[in-house]
């Protein structure tokens, strides 16, 4: 597909090159085993790739939403799963620079550590009572203030926090060096507050995860037993409901860092597929046919229906991205198309890799050809918020308006 690139964002994408083969040539390995490959996580940080969304500011690269979305698609054909847990740490840190909701001391302490030590970072936010916390709902995680003497003077800060509970879905945790924590303080306020994590003693990772696709995610269970944190550490905090909490609403602006570059993810695992399926066809030669497959319009058609459904994916991906960059002051109203955008990216990426799997046949189904882990790993996409179904009821609301 022809995209007019500017050199900046063809230096990011050929910055994520050299990476593709070396996660490819790893990646049926780990998935068979689904093992944790910590190798493309030395490669990831020797690229300086953490340092991707820093603000020069803070001697970043600065990239923006389009510019991280080329990227993070272009690893995700090396392998989907290190590619989705990278980008949660683009997403996490893309949407803090962005907004500046941060604390501006632990922004800029986070960046420059992306910077000088490859820092990553993710959103641990699931629970089993919970779900995810783009339905809404308080976590059952809870931290307990620590004072500095026995008995604290009314309105006294605490010093440190004491967290307790357990999250799912711990995508890259062997890896992280931070985790962005929701729990439920338990100072008589009852509001949730986000900590800022680092792994110690007091924090666990259960190897729970163990499914169908993206195997190598390293998506455990974390488990916190009285982990300590810093009164310092805390992002953010305030009450939650249910109608509202992380959660794209009508009229609200949608985290377009993490659909845009999540969807950009499943469309690189397609894209790797159409790459797989097209070799395939150009050197399968069965001998009733006597010439390769590729010469056959049957097959023609389906890698033609694949380019077809890619290519509105990235189109929409890639103007949603730009547009959300261009114009700031209109996101609200751009949310719309993000999730449009979401909704579109992922399922035409699962369709695309269909049509893939049928250029190869029966072989499509073997472990000879990576199809069938492509086939397993694009499905992931249809369960990151916003699901088709929330996204299709909210649009569905914006035309009553």
């Amino acid at each position: 597909m022809f995209y007019a690139r500017t050199e900046r964002q063809q230096h990011f994408i050929e910055l994520a090159q050299p990476l593709v083969a070396k996660f490819a040539e790893r990646a049926a390995e780990h998935d068979r085993l689904g093992s944790f490959p910590y190798e493309n996580y030395a490669d990831v940080r020797a690229a300086g790739l953490p340092a991707l969304i820093v603000p020069k500011e803070y001697d970043g690269w600065g990239a923006n939403l389009l510019e991280t979305l080329l990227t993070m698609e272009t690893l995700a054909v090396g392998d989907g799963s290190t590619a989705l847990n990278v980008t949660m740490h683009m997403q996490t840190l893309g949407e803090a620079v962005e907004t500046r909701a941060w604390p501006k001391a632990l922004l800029e302490r986070i960046c420059r550590e992306s910077v000088e030590k490859g820092v990553l970072i993710n959103s641990i936010a699931t629970e089993p009572e919970l779900g995810s916390p783009s339905r809404g709902g308080k976590p059952k995680t809870t931290a307990t203030p620590v004072y500095a003497t026995s008995s604290p003077r009314p309105g006294e800060e605490p010093t440190a926090w004491l967290i307790n509970g357990r999250k799912t879905f711990g995508s890259m945790s062997p890896a992280l060096d931070y985790m962005l924590i929701p729990a439920v303080l338990q100072d008589g306020s009852e509001e949730v507050a986000r900590f800022l994590v680092p792994p110690s003693d007091g924090v666990e990772i259960v190897e729970t995860w163990d499914a169908m696709g993206l195997r190598s995610t390293g998506s455990h269970d974390v488990l916190f037993h009285n982990a300590r944190v810093a009164n310092q550490e805390i992002i953010s905090r305030g009450s939650t409901d249910k109608a509202a909490a992380g959660k794209a609403t009508q009229g609200a602006k949608t985290n377009a860092w993490f659909m845009l570059c999540v969807s950009a993810v499943y469309v690189g695992i397609a894209l790797a597929a159409q790459q797989t399926a097209a070799r395939y066809a150009k050197e399968r030669i069965p001998t009733a046919l006597g010439k390769p497959i590729a010469e056959l319009e049957s097959i023609q058609r389906h890698l033609g229906q694949a380019e077809l459904l890619l290519h509105q994916a990235r189109t929409l991906l890639y103007y949603s991205a730009e547009q959300w960059d261009r114009y700031p002051e209109l996101r609200v109203a751009l949310s719309p198309m993000v999730m449009a955008a979401k909704v579109t990216a992922t399922n035409h990426a699962i369709e695309a890799v269909d049509h893939c799997m049928r250029v190869a046949g029966g072989a499509s189904m073997t472990k000879t050809l990576p199809l069938e882990r492509y086939y397993r790993d694009v499905r992931g996409g249809l369960n990151h918020p916003v699901n088709d179904d929330q996204a299709l009821v909210m649009l569905g609301r914006g035309t009553l308006v």
